[in-house]
């Protein structure tokens, strides 16, 4: 008895250190009003994808939605319901958008209704979860047939050459890369449209590709904005993006 309860106390202490630890990182670098260009790029990118599809109306779910800041642009979409493992953070969502269904907690746990989102929305997420494919059989269970998966994860071919990362003891990191991606999503889901996003990484073979002499070669010869979009759909960007639908 004294054994389980031991577990049992190692577990909810683990998950009250994740608590806090997202509610930290969350709080510095994903504050609404002052996102990196990474961010703002996904975030364009998802709107686009969404509305490119004919979205309107539809029942959404993010997940891994830390402050809110995209919750608030799928809101124009439909009605949306948010989740991530913070708390304070999500308390400060919910007073800035009162009109989004946020929660605090694990996806695999929360009571979310089954086969009822037309929409999953999941970004930077993926990476910091033990057992990717059960994530992915999660959201296929609450998705409706039909409906559309829209995933951004880090580029493990690029950060695993960006030198520039921290390791850190206390989350997760599981960099996948496209083809692993497909390979997890492919029992349940068919892929629309599969890129990355925002060219990063300066070591190994990315430390020629991204050089800055070669950069400025190529960017005179086909300039800067054609240059950078060869570059994402070689698989160059540290985000991987990916819309499907369920089947």
């Amino acid at each position: 008895m004294q054994s389980i309860t031991a577990a049992t106390g190692a577990i909810l202490e683990s998950q009250r250190k994740d608590v806090v630890f997202w509610d930290t990182w969350n709080s510095q670098y994903r504050q609404p009003e002052a996102l990196d260009e990474p961010s703002k790029r996904r975030m364009r990118e998802v709107v686009e994808s969404l509305s490119r599809v004919g979205v309107r109306g539809a029942k959404i779910l993010e997940i891994g939605c830390g402050t809110g800041w995209l919750s608030a642009k799928l809101k124009d979409f439909g009605p949306v319901t948010a989740v991530d493992l913070a708390v304070e953070v999500i308390r400060a969502a919910k007073s800035r958008v009162p009109e989004i269904d946020f929660r605090s907690g694990d996806v695999f746990e929360l009571q979310l209704p089954i086969g009822s989102f037309d929409v999953v929305v999941t970004l930077e997420t993926l990476s910091h979860v033990s057992d990717q494919a059960k994530f992915v059989c999660r959201i296929s269970e609450l998705l409706k047939r039909g409906g559309y998966l829209v995933l951004t994860t880090q580029n493990k071919f690029v950060f695993d050459r960006r030198g520039d990362v921290v390791q850190n003891p206390r989350y997760i990191r599981k960099w996948v890369t496209m083809r692993t991606l497909k390979q997890l999503l492919a029992p349940q889901f068919c892929i629309l449209r599969a890129t990355s996003l925002e060219p990063e990484g300066y070591c190994g073979v990315l430390r020629i590709i991204n050089s800055h002499k070669l950069t400025r070669t190529l960017e005179l010869a086909m300039g800067r904005s054609l240059l950078k979009r060869l570059k994402e759909c070689a698989g160059l960007g540290q985000t991987l993006f990916l819309i499907a639908v369920k089947r």
